[in-house]
Order: structure tokens, then C-alpha cells, then sequence
């Protein structure tokens, strides 16, 4: 874009130039409240627009105030627009308007890196909640005008979702989202910036499986199942289902009472003064042990397949299988009922 120069009034009007001109930022440094909310978001939803030739503005803006990580870090110790010594080298005019500019590159910096933030702030919201519960959030995002905010917010919950359940080893509903695709569209559902689907069927595929999922987990709150035995539900499923299916529940139960009285705690490392970081610095005659006790799990669950599922389900090479295992060895390390976040 523009090489920045050396004072804060230099640095200032450089910003200015390149991502501010013709935008009213002098008038809108006086306004307060929703009129100034309402400055800020088109400021935020043009910047975020892509640029031919150029990377996003929104980034751009953002860098040149705070580092990539969460939580706006200064990027540089000693910048002039940071620092109160940088800051009184510019008059009242300038200062107010450094710090509407901020506000919006602070919004920028949060959605085109896809962190959570203050929606209060952001948008007045009463909630500052990313979940798809957050009835307020999901009618926005259904209805407003800036679209390519309401893409990157769609993105920033459907991250936030993903980080809840990979925390709470939800795997199905973990990988169902990192790799969610839109049949709509045909098209993966990628960065919003990495897309080709309309911001409106972008914002819907991604509330539509988050939605699924509550829904889905609330119908097995109603009928009180415990959280480990949704999850073994619908890692035999090996997705994500709309419904709980009897047999398959049936199929759940046999393999938690099974994990539940055989295998929770036996692959606890006891006697041991190290942390092994992987299973080849186990030691041998640990690997060969918790080799067995996997292994007779594994049987458990042919066993259980064919008492109670139908031919073709929870093949040894399938990605249900693998849940399931994984879902063992947890309990085998004393993993087992926990409280579960994701659920």
C-alpha cells in the first residue's frame, strides 16, 4: 500500500490517505453512540471487501497498529501512535480522529483473523456470546447490511465451536465443521475471503450445522442421556446425525458399560517418574500393554457391530472406528465423565 514515514503526524495522515480519503472521518470524530457504531461498521465492511491486486484493507489497517496475535498487541513497543510521548506530538484534531480510526482498525484486526470480541461494543448486543444460542447474534447475521462482516463473525463462531468441541473431544461435530460443505453451493465452506458463495448462503451453511448440533445435543439433554454416550452415539455414526437412533443407542450403551467397568483408567501410566511425549518413547512393555488393552476394545467393538448394527457399519478401516478408538484410549487414561463444555 503506502510506505509509512517517521512522525506520528506523518504516520498519521499516511493512514489517513490510504484507507480513510473521501470517508468523513473529521465529522464522524464527533459523533457518539449508535451514529458513531453505525461509522465504524461501514468503515469495517469496506475494508474487509477484497482489493484486486492489493491484501485485504482490513489487514492492512490492522498491522499497522498490532501484531497477528489475540488480544492487540502493540507491533512495535515504541510506535508513535501507541506511545503517550507520540501521542502529544498531535494536536486535539488529530488525536480524536487516531482514535476513531483505532476503533475501527481494532474491529478489523479482531475479524479478519477471525478472533472473538466485545459485540456491546461492536454492535450494542446485549450478549457477548458466539454461540448459535445467542438468538441476538444469529438475526443479525440473518438480516444485516454488512455482509461481509456478518461472513467473518459467521466464521469467527463456527472457529469458536471448533475449539469447543476439539476441548471437549467432540470429534464428529469437531470435524463435521473444519470441514463443512455447503451442497447449496457445491463448495467447501473455506475463509470468507477464500470463497465464491454469496455472503448470505455463507452466514446460512455455517449457522445451519452449528444449529444442527445444538439441536441435536438438546434432544439428547431431554432424553438425559449422559454426555459420554451421545458422543459414543454419534462417533458410530461417524458424523453428526439429526436424531438418536435406538439400535445405535443400544450399540452405545454396550460399549460405554464395557469401557465403563473394563477399561477406564487401565492405560494410566503408574510407576513411571516421565511424561512421554509420544508412543514410541513409551516403553516397551507399556506399549505392549496398552497394545492389549486396546486391542481387546477393539473386539469389544466387532463384537457390539455385530450384535446390533446393521452390515457395513464401523468397518475397521473407517473413520467411526477411529473415533471410537481415540474415545478408548481417553478413557483408558482416566478421561472418562467428564463435564463436557461442547455439550
Amino acid at each position: 500500500m503506502v510506505e509509512i514515514k517517521n512522525t506520528a503526524s506523518e504516520k498519521l495522515a499516511q493512514i489517513k490517505r490510504a484507507c480513510f480519503k473521501g470517508a468523513g472521518l473529521a465529522k464522524a470524530c464527533v459523533m457518539k453512540g449508535e451514529e458513531r457504531r453505525t461509522f465504524v461498521l461501514s468503515q469495517v465492511e469496506r475494508l474487509l471487501t477484497p482489493k484486486l491486486g492489493y491484501e485485504l484493507p482490513a489487514m492492512w489497517l490492522s498491522d499497522r497498529f498490532w501484531t497477528a496475535d489475540e488480544g492487540r498487541k502493540p507491533i512495535y513497543e515504541d510506535d508513535l501512535l501507541m506511545t503517550p510521548q507520540g501521542l502529544q506530538t498531535l494536536t486535539d484534531k488529530e488525536r480524536g480522529q487516531l482514535e476513531l480510526i483505532k476503533e475501527i482498525a481494532g474491529l478489523c484486526h479482531d475479524l479478519s483473523l477471525h478472533f472473538t470480541f466485545d459485540q456491546k461494543e461492536a454492535f450494542g448486543f446485549r450478549k457477548n456470546d458466539f454461540w448459535v444460542t445467542n438468538k441476538q447474534l444469529v438475526e443479525w447475521l440473518a438480516t444485516t447490511e454488512y455482509e461481509r462482516i456478518a461472513m467473518h463473525v459467521a466464521n469467527i463462531m463456527r472457529k469458536h465451536a471448533i475449539n469447543v468441541y476439539a476441548y471437549g473431544h467432540y470429534q464428529p461435530a469437531q470435524d463435521a465443521l473444519a470441514e463443512l460443505f455447503s451442497m447449496e453451493y457445491s463448495e467447501s465452506v473455506r475463509e470468507p475471503n477464500n470463497t465464491k458463495m454469496p455472503a448470505r448462503g455463507y452466514v446460512k451453511a455455517i449457522i445451519d450445522a452449528l444449529q444442527q448440533t445444538e439441536r441435536h445435543w438438546q434432544r439428547g439433554r431431554r432424553l438425559k442421556l449422559n454426555p459420554e454416550l451421545v458422543m459414543l452415539h454419534d462417533e458410530i455414526y461417524g458424523v453428526v446425525p439429526r436424531q438418536f437412533d435406538k439400535g445405535v443407542l443400544a450399540a452405545a450403551q454396550a460399549l460405554y458399560d464395557y469401557m465403563d467397568t473394563e477399561l477406564c483408567g487401565r492405560l494410566v501410566l503408574k510407576d513411571h517418574d516421565y511424561d512421554a511425549l509420544s508412543w514410541s518413547e513409551l516403553p516397551e512393555s507399556v506399549r505392549r500393554d496398552w497394545a492389549e488393552v486396546l486391542g481387546r476394545f477393539a473386539e469389544k467393538v466387532r463384537e457390539v457391530r455385530d450384535e446390533y448394527l446393521a452390515k457395513g457399519w464401523v468397518t475397521d478401516d473407517s473413520l467411526a472406528f477411529g473415533y471410537l478408538m481415540a474415545h478408548a484410549q481417553r478413557c483408558g487414561q482416566g478421561l472418562w465423565r467428564e463435564d463436557r463444555d461442547a455439550l
